[in-house]
């Protein structure tokens, strides 16, 4: 379902210049129809489940947090840097943790009757529409969609993160906290506390 983003400024609690922002920025799917911009309701969803201020982490950074959460560990930075980065990612929200890592990294695809069996089995959860979603993440979005013939669209059910990184689950917990149903969020917020408690 798509909305003007004046609608989804309202369900945002911010203003449509903000919400014109986040398009511009990347952080909303959105496609532009009649000179009008209309934004996905699923991107609104994810945007109102993250949230966060200041700079987006750069790739190195978001890369040794996934790692961080995944094993503990990560070879991306060294010393006090990813000591500073440990404790932040122990009281961090997944909101705010939501808003960094996928950032403008993320896109949505709809499969098409030609992607049959092409696409692999991945993490799979329901979203707000009760319809599978599907996460993969990749170093380069374009070119699994391709492989996957998947066609870009903004209320799509399969969701690439171009992000290079070995903790796939983690951005997966994340991708579905962001863009999954209640329940399915909630089962992927549970899991990311659990991974945070394990850092301290």
């Amino acid at each position: 379902m798509e909305t003007a983003t004046r609608t989804a400024a309202s369900q945002l609690g911010v203003s449509q210049r903000q919400v014109q922002r986040m398009v511009r920025a990347g952080r909303l799917a959105h496609r532009d129809v009649a000179g009008r911009t209309v934004v996905s309701g699923r991107a609104v969803l994810a945007a109102s489940r993250s949230r966060g201020r200041g700079r987006s982490w750069d790739e190195q950074t978001v890369r040794a947090a996934c790692d961080l959460l995944d094993s503990g560990s990560t070879s991306a930075i060294s010393g006090s840097q990813r000591s500073r980065l440990r404790a932040r990612l122990r009281d961090l929200s997944a909101a705010e943790l939501a808003y960094h890592v996928l950032g403008s990294r993320v896109s949505l695809w709809r499969s098409t009757a030609a992607s049959g069996d092409t696409i692999a089995e991945g993490d799979q959860s329901l979203t707000s529409t009760g319809a599978t979603l599907r996460v993969a993440v990749t170093p380069d979005a374009n070119t699994l969609a391709r492989q996957w013939r998947l066609i870009e669209d903004v209320d799509g059910e399969t969701v690439l993160v171009e992000l290079e990184t070995s903790a796939g689950a983690v951005v997966s917990d994340i991708v579905v906290y962001a863009y999954g149903d209640q329940r399915s969020s909630s089962a992927a917020l549970e899991r990311l506390r659990e991974r945070q408690e394990k850092l301290r």
